[in-house]
Protein backbone atom coordinates (compact mmCIF):
# COMPACT_ATOMS: atom_id res chain seq x y z
CA UNK A 1 0.00 0.00 0.00
CA UNK A 2 1.61 3.26 -0.97
CA UNK A 3 1.68 6.16 1.40
CA UNK A 4 -1.02 8.91 1.10
CA UNK A 5 0.57 12.24 -0.21
CA UNK A 6 0.57 15.35 1.70
CA UNK A 7 -1.72 18.65 0.50
CA UNK A 8 -4.25 18.38 -1.67
CA UNK A 9 -4.61 15.01 -3.83
CA UNK A 10 -7.89 15.81 -6.26
CA UNK A 11 -6.10 16.35 -9.62
CA UNK A 12 -4.42 12.68 -8.84
CA UNK A 13 -7.69 11.17 -7.62
CA UNK A 14 -9.97 12.73 -10.56
CA UNK A 15 -7.51 10.40 -12.95
CA UNK A 16 -7.74 7.71 -11.23
CA UNK A 17 -11.59 7.83 -10.87
CA UNK A 18 -11.60 8.76 -15.01
CA UNK A 19 -9.79 5.59 -15.25
CA UNK A 20 -12.33 3.31 -13.10
CA UNK A 21 -14.94 1.05 -14.34
CA UNK A 22 -18.04 -0.58 -12.48
CA UNK A 23 -18.18 -3.91 -11.25
CA UNK A 24 -20.64 -4.96 -14.07
CA UNK A 25 -20.86 -8.72 -13.14
CA UNK A 26 -22.26 -7.95 -9.69
CA UNK A 27 -24.09 -4.26 -11.30
CA UNK A 28 -25.84 -5.84 -14.30
CA UNK A 29 -29.28 -7.32 -13.92
CA UNK A 30 -30.94 -7.69 -17.64
CA UNK A 31 -31.84 -10.66 -19.55
CA UNK A 32 -28.53 -12.45 -20.56
CA UNK A 33 -25.88 -10.90 -17.95
CA UNK A 34 -24.02 -12.74 -16.02
CA UNK A 35 -25.70 -11.13 -12.82
CA UNK A 36 -29.19 -10.93 -14.13
CA UNK A 37 -29.58 -14.68 -14.49
CA UNK A 38 -28.19 -15.23 -11.39
CA UNK A 39 -30.96 -13.01 -9.78
CA UNK A 40 -33.66 -14.45 -12.16
CA UNK A 41 -33.17 -18.14 -10.14
CA UNK A 42 -35.11 -16.67 -7.38
CA UNK A 43 -38.55 -15.67 -6.37
CA UNK A 44 -38.21 -11.75 -5.83
CA UNK A 45 -41.98 -9.85 -4.67
CA UNK A 46 -42.77 -7.32 -7.61
CA UNK A 47 -45.79 -5.39 -6.09
CA UNK A 48 -47.48 -4.63 -3.20
CA UNK A 49 -51.04 -6.19 -3.98
CA UNK A 50 -52.35 -3.06 -2.98
CA UNK A 51 -51.19 -1.68 -6.48
CA UNK A 52 -53.26 -3.99 -8.42
CA UNK A 53 -56.56 -2.89 -8.70
CA UNK A 54 -58.87 -2.77 -11.27
CA UNK A 55 -56.36 -1.74 -13.90
CA UNK A 56 -53.27 -3.39 -14.99
CA UNK A 57 -50.26 -2.16 -13.98
CA UNK A 58 -46.66 -1.18 -15.90
CA UNK A 59 -43.39 -2.61 -13.88
CA UNK A 60 -39.91 -2.66 -14.65
CA UNK A 61 -38.16 -5.74 -12.95
CA UNK A 62 -34.76 -6.53 -13.69
CA UNK A 63 -34.13 -4.99 -16.59
CA UNK A 64 -37.75 -6.04 -18.42
CA UNK A 65 -40.83 -4.16 -19.18
CA UNK A 66 -43.79 -6.08 -17.70
CA UNK A 67 -47.40 -5.58 -16.59
CA UNK A 68 -48.99 -7.09 -13.52
CA UNK A 69 -52.53 -7.43 -13.33
CA UNK A 70 -55.13 -9.38 -11.27
CA UNK A 71 -57.60 -10.73 -13.42
CA UNK A 72 -61.52 -11.04 -12.13
CA UNK A 73 -61.06 -14.72 -11.19
CA UNK A 74 -58.65 -13.03 -8.95
CA UNK A 75 -55.49 -14.16 -9.94
CA UNK A 76 -52.23 -12.72 -10.30
CA UNK A 77 -50.82 -11.88 -13.67
CA UNK A 78 -47.04 -10.74 -14.83
CA UNK A 79 -46.80 -10.59 -18.60
CA UNK A 80 -44.86 -9.04 -21.06
CA UNK A 81 -45.58 -5.30 -21.34
CA UNK A 82 -46.23 -5.68 -25.27
CA UNK A 83 -48.68 -7.43 -27.19
CA UNK A 84 -47.30 -10.10 -29.18
CA UNK A 85 -49.54 -9.20 -31.87
CA UNK A 86 -48.42 -5.52 -32.62
CA UNK A 87 -46.75 -4.15 -29.87
CA UNK A 88 -49.35 -1.85 -28.17
CA UNK A 89 -49.41 -2.20 -24.15
CA UNK A 90 -50.89 -4.38 -21.88
CA UNK A 91 -50.63 -1.73 -19.39
CA UNK A 92 -53.95 -0.35 -21.59
CA UNK A 93 -55.42 -4.05 -22.04
CA UNK A 94 -58.90 -4.70 -20.38
CA UNK A 95 -58.73 -6.89 -17.52
CA UNK A 96 -60.75 -10.31 -17.96
CA UNK A 97 -62.55 -13.20 -16.23
CA UNK A 98 -59.75 -14.95 -17.54
CA UNK A 99 -56.41 -13.15 -18.32
CA UNK A 100 -55.77 -9.54 -20.02
CA UNK A 101 -57.32 -8.35 -23.19
CA UNK A 102 -55.50 -6.33 -25.83
CA UNK A 103 -57.12 -2.70 -26.31
CA UNK A 104 -55.86 -2.62 -29.87
CA UNK A 105 -57.19 -6.37 -31.57
CA UNK A 106 -58.54 -8.26 -28.99
CA UNK A 107 -56.34 -10.31 -28.31
CA UNK A 108 -56.65 -12.29 -24.78
CA UNK A 109 -53.85 -14.14 -22.98
CA UNK A 110 -54.34 -16.09 -20.23
CA UNK A 111 -51.72 -15.48 -16.61
CA UNK A 112 -49.29 -18.01 -18.35
CA UNK A 113 -49.34 -16.90 -22.11
CA UNK A 114 -51.12 -19.12 -23.57
CA UNK A 115 -53.38 -16.70 -26.43
CA UNK A 116 -56.73 -17.52 -25.51
CA UNK A 117 -58.53 -15.60 -28.38
CA UNK A 118 -57.30 -13.99 -31.76
CA UNK A 119 -61.05 -12.24 -32.52
CA UNK A 120 -59.95 -10.51 -35.19
CA UNK A 121 -58.37 -13.36 -36.98
CA UNK A 122 -59.85 -16.28 -39.43
CA UNK A 123 -61.80 -18.89 -37.46
CA UNK A 124 -58.53 -21.54 -39.27
CA UNK A 125 -56.23 -19.48 -37.45
CA UNK A 126 -53.45 -21.45 -36.24
CA UNK A 127 -51.68 -18.55 -34.16
CA UNK A 128 -52.91 -19.55 -30.80
CA UNK A 129 -51.51 -23.22 -31.03
CA UNK A 130 -48.02 -21.68 -32.24
CA UNK A 131 -47.40 -18.57 -30.36
CA UNK A 132 -47.15 -17.90 -26.47
CA UNK A 133 -46.88 -14.39 -25.36
CA UNK A 134 -43.68 -13.96 -22.56
CA UNK A 135 -45.42 -14.66 -18.74
CA UNK A 136 -44.19 -15.46 -15.46
CA UNK A 137 -45.20 -17.15 -12.36
CA UNK A 138 -47.15 -14.91 -9.92
CA UNK A 139 -48.05 -15.55 -6.31
CA UNK A 140 -50.00 -13.19 -4.01
CA UNK A 141 -48.31 -13.88 -0.66
CA UNK A 142 -49.97 -11.59 2.79
CA UNK A 143 -49.94 -8.52 0.55
CA UNK A 144 -47.22 -8.74 -2.01
CA UNK A 145 -47.12 -10.04 -5.19
CA UNK A 146 -43.99 -12.08 -5.87
CA UNK A 147 -42.78 -13.93 -9.06
CA UNK A 148 -40.18 -16.03 -10.29
CA UNK A 149 -38.26 -14.41 -13.60
CA UNK A 150 -36.00 -17.35 -14.28
CA UNK A 151 -36.19 -21.11 -16.70
CA UNK A 152 -39.02 -23.18 -15.51
CA UNK A 153 -36.98 -25.86 -14.92
CA UNK A 154 -35.00 -24.42 -12.81
CA UNK A 155 -37.67 -22.84 -10.36
CA UNK A 156 -37.00 -23.01 -6.65
CA UNK A 157 -40.24 -24.01 -4.42
CA UNK A 158 -41.61 -20.95 -2.94
CA UNK A 159 -40.25 -19.66 0.19
CA UNK A 160 -41.89 -18.96 3.21
CA UNK A 161 -39.94 -17.66 5.98
CA UNK A 162 -40.50 -18.40 9.78
CA UNK A 163 -40.91 -15.06 10.60
CA UNK A 164 -43.57 -14.45 7.89
CA UNK A 165 -46.24 -16.77 9.82
CA UNK A 166 -45.71 -15.97 13.67
CA UNK A 167 -48.99 -15.98 15.53
CA UNK A 168 -50.44 -12.02 16.52
CA UNK A 169 -48.00 -10.79 14.11
CA UNK A 170 -48.84 -7.80 11.84
CA UNK A 171 -47.25 -7.71 8.13
CA UNK A 172 -47.75 -4.14 6.92
CA UNK A 173 -46.47 -3.92 3.52
CA UNK A 174 -44.67 -1.35 2.07
CA UNK A 175 -42.22 -0.56 -1.31
CA UNK A 176 -39.56 2.27 -1.66
CA UNK A 177 -38.06 3.49 -4.90
CA UNK A 178 -34.38 4.01 -4.99
CA UNK A 179 -32.75 5.66 -7.92
CA UNK A 180 -29.43 3.83 -7.84
CA UNK A 181 -27.95 0.12 -8.66
CA UNK A 182 -29.27 -2.73 -6.58
CA UNK A 183 -26.05 -3.70 -4.79
CA UNK A 184 -25.11 -0.29 -2.60
CA UNK A 185 -28.89 -1.19 -1.32
CA UNK A 186 -28.67 -4.51 -0.78
CA UNK A 187 -25.43 -4.43 1.03
CA UNK A 188 -26.86 -2.22 3.77
CA UNK A 189 -27.60 -4.76 6.08
CA UNK A 190 -24.10 -7.04 6.61
CA UNK A 191 -22.75 -2.55 7.96
CA UNK A 192 -23.65 -2.27 11.18
CA UNK A 193 -21.40 0.32 11.75
CA UNK A 194 -23.23 2.56 9.98
CA UNK A 195 -25.85 2.68 12.92
CA UNK A 196 -23.35 3.93 15.16
CA UNK A 197 -22.90 7.12 12.91
CA UNK A 198 -25.54 7.67 10.34
CA UNK A 199 -28.02 6.78 13.00
CA UNK A 200 -26.74 7.72 16.13
CA UNK A 201 -23.88 9.87 16.42
CA UNK A 202 -22.69 11.77 13.51
CA UNK A 203 -26.39 13.94 13.87
CA UNK A 204 -28.81 12.43 16.25
CA UNK A 205 -30.31 8.95 17.58
CA UNK A 206 -32.34 8.01 14.93
CA UNK A 207 -33.80 4.91 17.33
CA UNK A 208 -32.14 5.17 20.61
CA UNK A 209 -29.17 6.21 22.24
CA UNK A 210 -27.81 2.80 22.99
CA UNK A 211 -27.20 3.03 19.01
CA UNK A 212 -24.22 4.89 19.36
CA UNK A 213 -22.18 2.03 21.07
CA UNK A 214 -19.62 0.97 19.38
CA UNK A 215 -20.20 -2.97 18.78
CA UNK A 216 -17.98 -5.66 18.61
CA UNK A 217 -19.37 -7.55 15.34
CA UNK A 218 -17.70 -10.95 13.31
CA UNK A 219 -19.93 -12.02 10.24
CA UNK A 220 -20.23 -15.73 9.55
CA UNK A 221 -21.22 -17.55 6.12
CA UNK A 222 -24.66 -19.66 6.96
CA UNK A 223 -24.12 -23.56 7.61
CA UNK A 224 -26.06 -24.27 4.31
CA UNK A 225 -24.36 -21.83 2.49
CA UNK A 226 -27.71 -19.52 1.19
CA UNK A 227 -26.33 -16.58 3.00
CA UNK A 228 -24.44 -14.38 5.90
CA UNK A 229 -25.27 -13.79 9.78
CA UNK A 230 -23.63 -11.70 12.25
CA UNK A 231 -23.40 -11.00 15.55
CA UNK A 232 -23.66 -7.44 16.93
CA UNK A 233 -22.37 -7.19 20.81
CA UNK A 234 -23.02 -4.18 22.42
CA UNK A 235 -22.96 -3.46 26.10
CA UNK A 236 -25.13 -0.48 27.66
CA UNK A 237 -25.55 0.10 31.66
CA UNK A 238 -25.60 -3.34 32.77
CA UNK A 239 -26.74 -5.14 30.06
CA UNK A 240 -25.28 -6.57 26.92
CA UNK A 241 -26.87 -6.50 23.84
CA UNK A 242 -26.60 -9.58 21.18
CA UNK A 243 -28.07 -8.88 17.92
CA UNK A 244 -27.62 -11.33 15.57
CA UNK A 245 -28.63 -10.35 11.57
CA UNK A 246 -29.03 -12.13 8.50
CA UNK A 247 -28.79 -11.78 4.29
CA UNK A 248 -30.15 -14.62 2.91
CA UNK A 249 -28.24 -14.41 -1.08
CA UNK A 250 -28.87 -12.46 -3.22
CA UNK A 251 -31.60 -9.79 -1.56
CA UNK A 252 -33.38 -10.94 1.15
CA UNK A 253 -32.53 -9.09 4.27
CA UNK A 254 -34.40 -8.84 8.29
CA UNK A 255 -33.52 -5.84 10.72
CA UNK A 256 -34.34 -6.70 14.32
CA UNK A 257 -36.60 -4.72 16.32
CA UNK A 258 -34.88 -0.84 14.69
CA UNK A 259 -36.57 0.54 17.88
CA UNK A 260 -35.21 -1.97 20.71
CA UNK A 261 -33.94 -0.12 24.01
CA UNK A 262 -31.49 -2.64 26.08
CA UNK A 263 -33.00 -1.98 29.21
CA UNK A 264 -34.48 -5.53 30.45
CA UNK A 265 -33.37 -9.12 29.40
CA UNK A 266 -34.85 -10.84 26.18
CA UNK A 267 -34.40 -13.94 24.59
CA UNK A 268 -34.54 -14.17 21.03
CA UNK A 269 -36.94 -11.20 20.07
CA UNK A 270 -37.67 -11.37 16.21
CA UNK A 271 -38.03 -8.99 13.64
CA UNK A 272 -39.13 -5.66 12.69
CA UNK A 273 -38.63 -5.76 8.77
CA UNK A 274 -38.62 -8.67 6.08
CA UNK A 275 -37.09 -7.26 3.07
CA UNK A 276 -36.24 -8.00 -0.23
CA UNK A 277 -33.48 -5.22 -2.39
CA UNK A 278 -35.38 -5.89 -5.94
CA UNK A 279 -33.43 -4.39 -9.20
CA UNK A 280 -35.48 -2.53 -11.17
CA UNK A 281 -32.72 -2.14 -13.56
CA UNK A 282 -28.90 -1.42 -13.52
CA UNK A 283 -29.78 2.18 -11.81
CA UNK A 284 -33.10 1.66 -10.18
CA UNK A 285 -33.86 -0.26 -7.07
CA UNK A 286 -37.13 -0.71 -5.02
CA UNK A 287 -37.36 -2.44 -1.31
CA UNK A 288 -40.34 -4.35 -1.03
CA UNK A 289 -41.20 -5.73 2.13
CA UNK A 290 -43.02 -5.94 5.68
CA UNK A 291 -43.08 -3.68 8.71
CA UNK A 292 -43.85 -6.31 11.77
CA UNK A 293 -45.82 -4.60 14.84
CA UNK A 294 -46.72 -7.35 17.42
CA UNK A 295 -46.34 -6.91 21.63
CA UNK A 296 -42.99 -8.30 21.25
CA UNK A 297 -41.57 -5.29 19.55
CA UNK A 298 -41.08 -1.32 20.19
CA UNK A 299 -41.99 -1.48 23.87
CA UNK A 300 -41.56 2.05 23.63
CA UNK A 301 -44.15 2.24 20.90
CA UNK A 302 -42.36 4.72 18.68
CA UNK A 303 -43.74 2.57 15.34
CA UNK A 304 -46.86 4.14 13.44
CA UNK A 305 -48.25 1.64 11.17
CA UNK A 306 -50.34 4.67 9.29
CA UNK A 307 -46.78 5.93 8.25
CA UNK A 308 -45.89 2.56 6.28
CA UNK A 309 -46.69 1.76 2.94
CA UNK A 310 -46.24 3.46 -0.68
CA UNK A 311 -42.88 4.98 -0.73
CA UNK A 312 -43.24 5.70 3.24
CA UNK A 313 -42.46 3.55 6.15
CA UNK A 314 -42.06 4.86 9.68
CA UNK A 315 -38.55 5.82 10.22
CA UNK A 316 -36.30 8.72 9.15
CA UNK A 317 -34.05 8.96 5.90
CA UNK A 318 -35.79 5.59 4.25
CA UNK A 319 -37.23 7.36 1.04
CA UNK A 320 -36.77 10.52 -1.46
CA UNK A 321 -39.98 12.17 -1.08
CA UNK A 322 -40.29 12.86 2.64
CA UNK A 323 -38.46 15.41 3.01
CA UNK A 324 -37.01 18.36 1.63
CA UNK A 325 -33.38 18.21 0.39
CA UNK A 326 -32.30 20.76 3.18
CA UNK A 327 -34.02 18.63 5.78
CA UNK A 328 -32.34 15.41 4.08
CA UNK A 329 -28.58 17.21 4.38
CA UNK A 330 -29.09 18.31 7.92
CA UNK A 331 -30.40 14.73 9.07
CA UNK A 332 -29.51 12.21 6.03
CA UNK A 333 -30.36 8.78 6.71
CA UNK A 334 -29.73 5.34 4.79
CA UNK A 335 -31.60 6.76 1.59
CA UNK A 336 -29.40 9.85 1.16
CA UNK A 337 -26.30 7.35 1.99
CA UNK A 338 -26.94 4.77 -0.73
CA UNK A 339 -28.49 7.32 -3.36
CA UNK A 340 -25.80 9.78 -3.06
CA UNK A 341 -23.07 6.58 -4.19
CA UNK A 342 -24.35 7.56 -7.46
CA UNK A 343 -26.34 5.76 -10.18
CA UNK A 344 -23.99 2.90 -9.87
CA UNK A 345 -21.08 3.33 -7.56
CA UNK A 346 -17.79 2.36 -8.52
CA UNK A 347 -15.92 -0.40 -6.18
CA UNK A 348 -12.64 0.61 -7.69
CA UNK A 349 -12.69 3.73 -5.96
CA UNK A 350 -13.35 2.60 -2.66
CA UNK A 351 -10.83 2.15 0.09
CA UNK A 352 -12.59 -0.79 1.90
CA UNK A 353 -11.88 -0.84 5.94
CA UNK A 354 -12.27 -3.80 8.51
CA UNK A 355 -15.95 -2.61 9.22
CA UNK A 356 -16.61 -3.31 5.95
CA UNK A 357 -15.61 -7.60 5.92
CA UNK A 358 -19.44 -7.69 5.93
CA UNK A 359 -20.04 -6.17 2.90
CA UNK A 360 -17.06 -8.03 1.19
CA UNK A 361 -18.40 -11.30 2.03
CA UNK A 362 -21.45 -10.53 0.73
CA UNK A 363 -19.94 -9.27 -2.56
CA UNK A 364 -17.84 -12.43 -2.82
CA UNK A 365 -21.03 -14.43 -2.08
CA UNK A 366 -23.03 -12.74 -5.20
CA UNK A 367 -20.00 -13.41 -7.30
CA UNK A 368 -19.96 -17.01 -6.60
CA UNK A 369 -23.13 -17.22 -7.29
CA UNK A 370 -23.29 -15.80 -10.38
CA UNK A 371 -20.45 -17.80 -11.67
CA UNK A 372 -22.05 -20.89 -10.22
CA UNK A 373 -24.76 -20.16 -12.17
CA UNK A 374 -22.68 -19.75 -15.54
CA UNK A 375 -21.18 -23.02 -14.76
CA UNK A 376 -25.08 -24.74 -14.60
CA UNK A 377 -25.08 -24.97 -10.95
CA UNK A 378 -28.34 -24.24 -8.67
CA UNK A 379 -27.92 -21.74 -5.91
CA UNK A 380 -28.09 -23.59 -2.56
CA UNK A 381 -31.43 -24.20 -1.44
CA UNK A 382 -32.57 -23.65 2.27
CA UNK A 383 -33.16 -26.69 4.35
CA UNK A 384 -36.46 -26.38 6.12
CA UNK A 385 -37.39 -26.21 9.85
CA UNK A 386 -39.94 -28.70 11.86
CA UNK A 387 -42.61 -26.39 10.69
CA UNK A 388 -41.95 -26.75 7.47
CA UNK A 389 -40.68 -23.09 7.32
CA UNK A 390 -37.28 -21.23 5.71
CA UNK A 391 -35.74 -20.90 9.32
CA UNK A 392 -33.85 -17.41 9.46
CA UNK A 393 -31.33 -16.06 12.22
CA UNK A 394 -32.14 -12.00 12.75
CA UNK A 395 -33.19 -11.13 16.21
CA UNK A 396 -32.07 -9.23 19.80
CA UNK A 397 -30.15 -11.40 22.88
CA UNK A 398 -30.01 -9.09 25.81
CA UNK A 399 -28.97 -10.33 28.87
CA UNK A 400 -27.61 -8.79 32.31
CA UNK A 401 -23.88 -8.96 33.04
CA UNK A 402 -21.91 -7.72 35.81
CA UNK A 403 -20.02 -4.50 34.99
CA UNK A 404 -16.62 -6.51 35.67
CA UNK A 405 -17.31 -8.81 33.01
CA UNK A 406 -19.56 -6.38 30.49
CA UNK A 407 -16.43 -4.11 30.19
CA UNK A 408 -14.02 -7.86 29.70
CA UNK A 409 -13.73 -7.01 25.56
CA UNK A 410 -12.77 -11.14 24.91
CA UNK A 411 -15.49 -11.80 27.24
CA UNK A 412 -17.94 -9.95 25.39
CA UNK A 413 -16.70 -11.57 22.25
CA UNK A 414 -16.81 -14.57 23.27
CA UNK A 415 -20.51 -14.49 24.48
CA UNK A 416 -21.78 -12.86 21.14
CA UNK A 417 -20.11 -15.69 19.07
CA UNK A 418 -21.75 -18.23 21.59
CA UNK A 419 -25.12 -16.57 21.11
CA UNK A 420 -24.80 -16.78 17.40
CA UNK A 421 -23.73 -20.70 17.17
CA UNK A 422 -26.84 -21.19 19.37
CA UNK A 423 -29.50 -19.00 17.27
CA UNK A 424 -27.85 -20.49 14.27
CA UNK A 425 -27.76 -23.94 16.34
CA UNK A 426 -31.30 -24.35 16.62
CA UNK A 427 -32.20 -23.23 12.93
CA UNK A 428 -34.34 -27.06 12.42
CA UNK A 429 -36.78 -26.24 15.57
CA UNK A 430 -40.12 -25.33 15.12
CA UNK A 431 -40.72 -22.21 16.58
CA UNK A 432 -42.32 -22.64 19.91
CA UNK A 433 -39.14 -24.96 21.05
CA UNK A 434 -36.87 -22.86 19.53
CA UNK A 435 -37.51 -19.72 21.26
CA UNK A 436 -37.74 -22.15 24.15
CA UNK A 437 -34.37 -23.68 23.76
CA UNK A 438 -32.39 -20.38 22.56
CA UNK A 439 -33.45 -19.16 25.93
CA UNK A 440 -32.35 -21.85 27.85
CA UNK A 441 -29.16 -22.42 26.36
CA UNK A 442 -28.62 -18.84 26.46
CA UNK A 443 -28.75 -19.14 30.49
CA UNK A 444 -26.55 -21.72 30.91
CA UNK A 445 -23.94 -19.86 28.40
CA UNK A 446 -24.17 -17.08 31.03
CA UNK A 447 -23.32 -19.70 33.62
CA UNK A 448 -20.49 -21.14 32.13
CA UNK A 449 -19.15 -17.85 31.45
CA UNK A 450 -19.49 -16.72 34.99
CA UNK A 451 -18.04 -19.71 36.52
CA UNK A 452 -15.23 -19.32 33.89
CA UNK A 453 -14.33 -15.89 34.79
CA UNK A 454 -14.66 -16.91 38.55
CA UNK A 455 -12.22 -19.32 38.22
CA UNK A 456 -9.75 -17.22 36.53
CA UNK A 457 -10.23 -14.76 38.55
CA UNK A 458 -9.35 -16.93 42.06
Amino acid sequence: MTKASTGFSGYARANVAARAAIDAELTQVGPGTPGGEYLRRFWHPVALSSEIKDLPRAISILGENLVVFRDLSGRAGLLHLHCSHRRASLEYGIIAERGIRCCYHGWLYDIDGRILETPGEPPTSTIMERLRHGAYPAREYKGLVFAYLGPPEAMPPFPIYDTTEMPDDELVPYAIDYPCNWLQVNENPMDPIHSVFLHTRVTRAHFNPAWGVMPTVEWHRMPDGTGVYLTNTRVWNDFVWIRTAEWIAPNFAQPPDIYQDPDREKFFVRVAITKWTVPVDDTRTRIIAWRHFNTTLDLGAKGDRAKVGQDKVDFIGQSGTERSHEEAQRLPGDYEAQVGQGPVTVHALEWLGETDRGVALSRRMIREGIRAVKAGQAPPAPTLNADGLVPTNAGDVIVRLAAASAGDDELRRRLGRAVGEIVVGTMKLGRVARQTEVERRVKALLGDLGAVRAASVG
